[in-house]
């Protein structure tokens, strides 16, 4: 979340720092150095490899930059085969377009080369100069030096001129970017009438039959979990680094190397409460979120804790857990309003609510520190920390391999334990869900998990939560899944047939009065009797419609293509109940707004038809190149 509250990812990020074409962490990892001696590949490129620990390190800066553009997003979601193989796709790409540049002879000049690193705001002083002492500094900080840097650079500014070059022709008609401003700048107001099915709960009696009939035919979900006992052994960056002894002098001599590194301009440390807040989200949903903030900052003024409620409330995924915690950072770092809001503290004091693009924020600074050096004392355990990750990170590959022949050797984990120097731990009985909690695993790894039999292990190590490493299980022992007995959850049954009840009601009822407006002879009398619940939504576009509409796709779809104002000849089911609607005005996107967005959305037809063009090509050097995946259990 640090970086999302950066000014733009352009001003920041070494690994985002060109605004470039290619994906993220293609450009994060790329092509400047290929596989070690004896290092396990995960795929080959017209016979060139991919290594594992390239693949390992894209996964890991792809992970951060889709927890940037979406903070909401699962460890799930992260950790899918689909998500991983789109990343040995990137990489893929990239083999393919280096190779295809250097045929077509397209290069990078060191001129052109210095240009670009030149005008990254990153490496710039104060006077917006680029600043070789703060060019070293930023490399050092993101572990990287100028000499990795710059090949990592100049391969993918080549990556850029030939996608500059494949797609130079696409452009769009003024026409066609004209329709799809129209379309996406449309609003619509909408009358509905919500018959809200706890409304009608009061009149549902359920019988014994019911509920055993209920209780019968969804005994699945009453289910008492199944249960697994594991022994275990993770192999992590952080476990590895646990056993790995870095000496005073190695870390010296890695201080003295990297001095200029330890130099920070003035710097403040500050925690926060983000409740996120698109841009674009309308008033209301605005106004609603400023208010929970408000209930926050009252709650911290009668003395609760920062830290506590960060905790409970803040929508920041990166520092929520930390009780709100963010890096120090220095002028320019943050988005303004976060940055004027934060210089403008003592330490110890909260800010009043602060609005940034990313939603409401509460600030509290903790401590600030003028420009200086920090000792080789101060930085001293850090370094050791740094450089024992930096050793685990390139031995976890090593273990995995070694692991992985043991395994299908038939080892016991016990005896691989020993071999690697580490300790296996066993588990209390878990559920999936638990098990899925406790090592950050996708649904398929649980599921393989719970079908082992008792004493014998998984076939391949297990990807454990985005970063955190691989898994190395057995099962000890387990306990069935069992349905509990209809005593054991009838208030719960009972709930469940209340509701459906309930909404059966109201969807009848919904449909009596839906006969009444549709009749010209009855409408009025009909719509009078349903005043009270009669309402009309504020102006609303496709994306707002979505949260109005209750996410019920063939409402929002009717909506749009009204073309009068009748009562839409269904009704439809929605989160609350059964609402009716009809269109009351339809918005045309204002023309003012076209004269004034047509470069904008010409350039994004212009984009999307580059896409179309790059895919063309990627798809043909695809087709003419071999591609050999020989590490699928990675993937999985």
């Amino acid at each position: 979340m640090l970086e999302m509250l950066r000014r733009n990812a352009g001003s920041w990020g070494i690994k985002i720092a060109f605004g470039i074409i290619i994906v993220v962490f293609v450009f994060a990892f790329g092509m400047g150095s290929f596989t070690e001696k004896k290092e396990p590949v995960v795929a080959y490129v017209g016979g060139e490899p991919i290594s594992a620990r390239e693949f390992q390190r894209a996964h890991e800066d792809a992970i951060t930059a889709m927890r940037r553009r979406n903070p909401g997003i699962s460890a799930e979601e992260l950790n899918t085969p689909q998500f991983k193989q789109a990343i040995l796709g990137e990489l893929v790409n990239a083999r393919l377009m280096l190779a295809a540049s250097a045929k077509m002879g397209i290069t990078v000049s060191p001129a052109e080369l210095r240009a670009v690193i030149s005008s990254i705001p990153a490496f710039q002083n104060a006077q917006n100069v680029f600043d070789p002492g703060i060019y070293k500094n930023a490399l050092a900080q993101n572990h990287s030096t100028p000499t990795r840097f710059e090949a990592e650079l100049k391969d993918n500014q080549i990556m850029q001129k030939l996608q500059g070059f494949t797609t130079i022709s696409a452009l769009p008609a003024e026409s066609e970017a004209k329709g799809l401003f129209q379309w996406a700048r449309e609003t619509v107001r909408m009358d509905y009438v919500l018959f809200a099915a706890k409304d009608f709960e009061a009149q549902v009696k359920p019988t014994d039959k019911q509920v055993a009939d209920h209780y019968e035919a969804t005994k699945d979900k009453y289910k008492d979990p199944a249960r697994i006992r594991l022994e275990y052994l993770p192999i992590t960056v952080a476990d590895l680094a646990a056993t790995i002894k870095v000496s005073d002098e190695e870390a010296k001599k890695n201080y003295d190397a990297n001095a200029e590194s330890f130099r920070h301009p003035a710097q403040l440390q500050a925690r926060h409460i983000l409740l996120l807040v698109q841009p674009s989200a309308p008033q209301d949903v605005a106004d609603k979120a400023l208010a929970q903030v408000k209930d926050i900052q009252t709650q911290l003024k009668k003395g609760a804790s920062f830290e506590a409620l960060a905790q409970k409330h803040s929508q920041d995924p990166g520092s929520a857990p930390k009780g709100g915690e963010l890096p120090w950072f220095s002028q320019g770092a943050m988005v303004k309003p976060f940055e004027d809001a934060a210089m403008a503290l003592k330490p110890g004091q909260v800010s009043d609510p602060v609005r940034t693009q990313f939603g409401w924020h509460l600030i509290k600074l903790v401590s600030a520190r003028p420009a200086g050096t920090v000792s080789f004392d101060q930085a001293k355990e850090q370094i050791k920390k740094r450089l024992a990750e930096e050793k685990a990170s390139e031995k976890s590959n090593e273990i995995l391999d070694q692991s992985m022949d043991q395994i299908a050797a038939g080892v016991k984990l016990s005896k691989i334990a020993q071999s690697l120097g580490l300790a296996v731990r066993k588990s209390e009985l878990l559920d999936q869900q638990e098990v899925q909690r406790m090592f950050g695993l996708k649904k398929e790894a649980v599921d393989t998990l719970f079908a082992l039999a008792p004493g014998s292990g998984a076939k391949t190590p297990l990807s454990m939560e985005p970063g955190l490493g691989y898994l190395l299980a057995e099962k000890i022992e387990g306990t069935p899944e069992a349905v509990l007995p209809l005593d054991k959850v009838r208030d719960k049954v009972v709930a469940e047939v209340k509701g459906q009840e309930a909404r059966k009601l109201a969807l009848e009822k919904a449909q009596q009065v839906l006969a009444g407006l549709l009749n010209p002879e009855t409408q009025a009398q009909t719509l009078a009797q349903v005043k009270s619940g009669f309402k009309t939504t504020p102006p609303l576009d496709r994306q707002a419609a979505v949260a109005e509409t209750g996410g019920n796709p063939q409402l929002l779809m009717a909506i749009f293509a009204a073309n009068d104002k009748n009562w839409l000849k269904q009704p439809y089911e929605i989160p609350a109940g059964v609402a009716l609607a009809r269109l009351a005005e339809r918005i045309p996107a204002p023309e003012q707004m076209w004269e004034q967005e047509k470069r904008i959305w010409i350039s994004q037809g212009a984009q999307a038809f580059s896409q179309e063009l790059f895919n063309a090509l990627l798809n043909s050097l695809r087709a003419s190149t071999k591609v050999e995946i020989v590490r699928q259990d990675l993937l999985n």
